[in-house]
C-alpha cells in the first residue's frame, strides 16, 4: 500500500470515528447537543482536504524542480554540443 492510500485510510477512519464518538457522546451526556453537522467530523474533513492539497502541491513543486533541472542540463548539453561543432 502506498503512502497516499495509507493517508486516506487514516483520515477516513478518523472521519468515521468522529461520527461514532458523536453519537456515543449523545448517549453518555444527555445534556450534550451536538450540531446537525458534527463539528468534529467537519474539522477532520477540513484538515483532511487541507493536508491532501498541501501534499499534492508539494509533490507538484518537486516535479517542477526536477523538470527545471532536466531542462537546464539539456540546455547545457546542447550548448556543449554546439561548441564542439
Amino acid at each position: 500500500m502506498d503512502r497516499e492510500s495509507r493517508f486516506h485510510l487514516v483520515f477516513a477512519a478518523l472521519f468515521v470515528l468522529s461520527f461514532v464518538a458523536g453519537s456515543t457522546l449523545d448517549e453518555w451526556g444527555p445534556a450534550w447537543r451536538d450540531p446537525q453537522v458534527r463539528l468534529s467530523s467537519f474539522a477532520i474533513g477540513v484538515i483532511w482536504l487541507t493536508a491532501f492539497f498541501m501534499r499534492r502541491s508539494k509533490s507538484f513543486l518537486d516535479q517542477q524542480k526536477v523538470l527545471r533541472d532536466r531542462i537546464e542540463r539539456l540546455e547545457h548539453r546542447l550548448r556543449d554540443l554546439e561548441d564542439e561543432r
